[in-house]
């Protein structure tokens, strides 16, 4: 019994047709069905039977289900992790970024990893940030850089560094000569953030919900540029970290610490269950020392 009979069984099951599961395996029926015989044939009991609805497990065949889909499962991760470790340690690393965060270490953090490690290349494409944990999960990119609200049980983190999330204010507004804010009262003003796809949302919600407060967001946007487009124009108020406020901000703008300083952490995440190679190990290495630098 081969990794391939099983997963031809577990597709014959899941689609109740030895037909569809052949097609998914890309067998022929003859070839599906003589590996389902195989498989009885080993076990001494038969594992499948027909009805009216197609295709169903025995007795027998629930027990073999359970088992297969483990099997399967914990093969095609191995199989996985061992395609990736082969990349990799040919010098290919995936890299995934959420917006904002190349923004603070710069460009030049990428280059001087490939200039320290000329046999290394980086494949780098940004995202918005609720991607990054799910793409990395999947093993779509090796190593992600990402802030962090709820951790995922499926995901290694080593933190990278911290930034205070702030009040951004415009001189038309009540605020704008206070030297903090509570998460309490700035509803009391309109109030423009980064959806639901950018951790920046999860923390202030968060925020709300240990302070009891009900969230009333004038507006969601999918990027801080419209943000700050509108906190100019004196329409609304919005959030950021510093390092943003400076390269998006103007001298008639004021950024206010909250009462709560609430905090945008980012980490480095790659797959719990993944190897830490010679070419991951040097790239955390180095973005560890890149942030000391920053610090």
């Amino acid at each position: 019994m081969t990794i391939r009979d099983l997963q031809c069984f577990l597709l014959a099951c899941e689609k109740r047709s030895i037909s569809a599961a052949a097609e998914a395996s890309f067998l022929t029926h003859q070839g599906a069905s003589k590996a389902l015989r195989k498989m009885e044939e080993e076990i001494g009991a038969p594992l499948m039977t027909r009805t009216k609805q197609g295709i169903v497990p025995t007795e027998y065949g629930e027990r073999l289900l359970a088992a297969a889909r483990d099997i399967v499962v914990s093969y095609e991760r191995a199989a996985s992790d061992i395609h990736d470790m082969v990349q990799q340690n040919a010098g290919f690393l995936r890299l995934a970024s959420a917006f904002g965060v190349l923004r603070f270490l710069s460009p030049e953090f990428i280059r001087t990893f490939e200039a320290r490690h000329p046999d290394f290349h980086i494949d780098y494409m940004e995202y918005p940030d609720i991607y990054i944990g799910k793409d990395v999960k999947e093993g779509k990119y090796d190593v992600g850089m990402v802030p962090v609200c709820q951790p995922d049980s499926a995901l290694d983190y080593t933190p990278l560094f911290s930034k205070e999330i702030f009040f951004i204010t415009h001189p038309g507004s009540r605020f704008y000569e206070r030297e903090t804010v509570s998460i309490h009262e700035v509803f009391a003003e309109p109030l423009i953030i980064e959806n639901q796809n950018f951790v920046i949302h999860c923390i202030l919600t968060q925020l709300c919900q240990q302070e009891g407060v009900a969230p009333d967001f004038y507006f969601k946007t999918s990027g801080f540029s419209l943000c700050y487009k509108f906190c100019k124009e004196r329409t609304v108020n919005t959030v950021s970290m510093d390092f943003i406020f400076h390269d998006m901000g103007d001298e008639t703008l004021r950024r206010i610490p909250f009462d709560e300083h609430p905090m945008w952490d980012v980490a480095l995440i790659r797959r719990a269950a993944g190897t830490m190679t010679k070419p991951l190990r040097a790239f955390y290495d180095d973005a560890a020392t890149w942030c000391q630098m920053l610090a």
